[in-house]
């Protein structure tokens, strides 16, 4: 059933849970039967403080849903979201790696939205308690590591109108570096989190990815003892993913905060880039396949990816096959959306040796008119490693 036209909600024009700009006030009757034990207050609340609250919170990206009288309008379009998979913004595959920010839903968390949608969404609570949080709300923390070291101004430069379609701008920025500083972690603070959908920044001599900012994983890490050097005086690629925020002309702006390292690490960060050559997609072309491969020339040790295809991109696959011709999944993105890319950190950091080969496999469906330019590019963070994949860490 398309939840414009369930009973009860009225008034209801996009699909808002999916982060389209329009925001008109819902209704919905109070006469649904409940035929569910499965009520907001307990079992959903808990779940969308998991993975909901990064965004769905008061003055952020999208419709609050952090109240009973919040959430129960929308329980049909949330239902809606989550079987076309659109939301939460997470593409990547069960089953192929696993990753500290998963923002996925379980499949009895699936279950469990269902049964309260489909059973009426009670809330569990007295009418007078329905405006009422029932779980801890965190705030929106400008900066999650604490103040940054320092900080670089994003100019608003790139304006983006209330109605404006997505698109990408790419912005140069100076760090203002006096001199040479090992960086651990960047965090962006939009200036208005509705405006963006996602930055990557990458170091502007070489094109090297240094760390991506999503609503939902808003920090970029390097692990405990490793850092990444920037020079004085470096400047900054940042890639802002933009859509009208539904209100009001905004300003792509904001600050981007940088975290210095106390001294050299023992283990400086490299970047693994697997790009393919760029080609052409015909119009009205699906399944187009791309494919590329880089060796290993020593052990790394494999923390981060950063898979990237832009318009057209529909799945991509990383795998590594070892020397002794053993191939390991490392992620599978079988839901690729150019609006919402993310980086997916390795919960558990994988070790290959030299002469493993990296893998990856793009595909696209064009369904322009139009031929489109692919480029799908893969960027790996690792650590040089001094023990061989496959022996115990002590």
């Amino acid at each position: 059933m398309n939840w414009r036209t369930f009973a009860g909600i009225a008034s209801v024009s996009v699909a808002v849970l999916g982060y389209q700009v329009l925001r008109p006030e819902p209704v919905y009757s109070k006469h649904v039967p409940i035929t569910t034990k499965i009520v907001f207050n307990r079992e959903i609340a808990s779940i969308f403080q998991r993975k909901c609250f990064q965004c769905h919170t008061a003055d952020n990206i999208s419709v609050p849903l952090t109240t009973y009288k919040d959430a129960r309008p929308w329980a049909v379009a949330i239902k809606e979201e989550i079987l076309e998979r659109r939301m939460p913004p997470w593409g990547a595959a069960s089953g192929y790696g696993h990753f500290s920010n998963d923002v996925g839903l379980t499949s009895r968390e699936v279950s469990l939205i269902l049964s309260w949608a489909d059973g009426g969404a009670p809330s569990g609570v007295l009418l007078a308690d329905e405006d009422k949080p029932p779980v801890f709300i965190t705030p929106l923390n400008n900066w999650e590591q604490g103040s940054p070291d320092a900080t670089v101004k994003v100019a608003g430069a790139v304006k983006v109108a209330a109605d404006a379609a997505f698109r990408v701008e790419r912005l140069e920025v100076a760090t203002g570096l006096k001199e040479a500083r090992w960086i651990r972690a960047l965090q962006l603070n939009p200036d208005d989190r509705r405006a963006i959908r996602y930055a990557a920044i990458y170091d502007a001599r070489n094109g090297r990815w240094l760390g991506t900012w999503t609503p939902t994983s808003q920090v970029s890490s390097l692990p405990q003892g490793s850092a990444v050097q920037l020079p004085a005086g470096a400047k900054l690629t940042i890639e802002i993913g933009v859509k009208g925020n539904g209100e009001a002309e905004a300003s792509a702006a904001g600050e981007l905060g940088l975290y210095f390292a106390d001294k050299a690490p023992a283990q400086p960060a490299v970047s693994i880039d697997v790009v393919p050559a760029t080609l052409t997609v015909a119009a009205g072309k699906s399944g187009e396949r791309f494919r590329a491969e880089t060796t290993l020339k020593a052990a790394m040790t494999l923390t981060s990816i950063w898979p990237k295809l832009e318009t057209g991109g529909r799945s991509v696959e990383i795998t590594a096959v070892r020397p002794d011709t053993t191939v390991e999944p490392l992620l599978w993105v079988n839901y690729y959306r150019a609006e919402w890319p993310s980086a997916y950190v390795l919960k558990d950091p994988i070790t290959l040796p030299a002469g493993t080969r990296l893998i990856a496999t793009a595909y696209y469906d064009n369904k322009t008119t139009a031929p489109i330019a692919a480029k799908p590019s893969v960027s790996i963070t690792a650590l040089p490693s001094s023990r061989q994949a496959g022996t115990p860490a002590p």
